[in-house]
């Protein structure tokens, strides 16, 4: 007996989206700004970040996150 399983995307994406939240809490980044959105595989970080080193270690830990190949890194500084 074969059995077919199927994920819609929209589970897939919402999960994905959760891990990479998960993963921006364990650091120490100010993610409270941060807005996440997940597409397949891609990644978009929109939202305010403090330092420039804030913003490349976002892009760096998302990265790293299981599932997701590419970051669109849109933080915008806010000093």
């Amino acid at each position: 007996m074969k059995n077919n399983v199927e994920l819609k995307s929209d589970v897939i994406d919402a999960i994905k989206q959760k891990e990479v939240k998960n993963a921006l809490e364990r650091s120490s980044i100010n993610h409270n700004d941060i807005n996440i959105k997940v597409s397949g595989t891609a990644v978009t970080l929109s939202g305010k970040i403090i330092s420039l080193y804030q913003k490349e270690r976002a892009e760096h830990i998302v990265g790293k996150t299981p599932g997701i190949w590419h970051v669109n890194n849109d933080l915008e500084l806010d000093f």
